[in-house]
């Protein structure tokens, strides 16, 4: 008997052959078959999910109140051809400004040194008769900053301070210790100000406001610094301007995006 018969082996490739064959057509069928399904499907994805619709719109609050602390910037400044007599002469006259502060009713903790420099002035482009240039000066300064929590007396201190031997007043700023009931205020005043907005938006377009899907608070607006100037020398009681504490506002703003149905 032969070892190896090739007739059997042809056609047993004959038969694998026609078998792979049937496999093609059938999984050639099967996909034929399944891409219709899956399109549909995948349309009908789309429709039950259509895109949302949505008015985005910022409204605006402000609420108003009365300061009840005052943060006064204030100092001294000596000039002289000596340093050591320009730093005596600032000493001195600070001592003096801050006794009469604390004089005023501030209390110590109240004063906080906010500046103290010493600097060589040599009086560029200023030259004495005969084009000589001017002896170079120093010049020593020292700022404090006040908080005065009498606001009505604030122009009483400041003039006692200026009188004392305060040649500089940088700002005289009315504050409120705790915003946080006026922040909230401006910021109701803000949503509400938005759904309004909104609502007149979807009544001319004829669609309806629906629930809130984003909100983002935008930004909070305090009272800036009220500036008097400074420098030169010390005045007397009463050159002081004027100060009035008057009222403050603070600002808040706010975006929401609503759903439109």
């Amino acid at each position: 008997m032969a070892l190896f018969d090739g007739s059997l082996l042809i056609s047993m490739h004959k038969e694998i052959g026609m078998s792979m064959k049937k496999l093609l057509v059938v999984a050639l069928a099967l996909v034929l078959f399944a891409t219709p399904v899956a399109l549909g499907g995948q349309v009908k994805a789309q429709d039950d999910f259509p895109t949302q619709r949505t008015i985005t719109v910022t409204g605006y609050g402000v609420a108003y109140g009365a300061p009840d602390v005052v943060r006064v910037g204030l100092g001294v400044e000596a000039v002289n051809e000596d340093i050591l007599t320009a730093v005596n002469d600032g000493s001195d006259r600070m001592n003096a400004v801050l006794q009469a502060l604390q004089d005023a009713g501030v209390a110590a903790e109240d004063i906080r040194t906010e500046y103290y420099s010493i600097y060589q002035d040599y009086g560029y482009g200023t030259p004495m008769e005969g084009g000589e240039q001017p002896v170079p000066r120093y010049r020593v300064s020292t700022t404090v900053t006040v908080t005065v929590r009498d606001t009505d007396n604030v122009a009483e201190l400041v003039s006692a301070a200026v009188a004392a031997g305060a040649n500089i007043v940088n700002y005289v700023q009315f504050d409120i210790s705790d915003r946080s009931a006026l922040e909230s205020e401006a910021r109701n005043d803000a949503i509400a100000d938005a759904r309004s907005r909104a609502d007149q938006i979807a009544a001319t377009l004829g669609v309806t406001v629906g629930e809130p899907l984003r909100i983002v608070e935008g930004f909070n607006q305090y009272p800036m610094p009220e500036f008097f100037g400074g420098g030169g020398g010390a005045g007397a009681a009463g050159s002081v301007p004027p100060i009035s504490q008057g009222q403050l506002s603070v600002s808040m703003a706010v975006t929401i995006t609503y759903a439109v149905q």
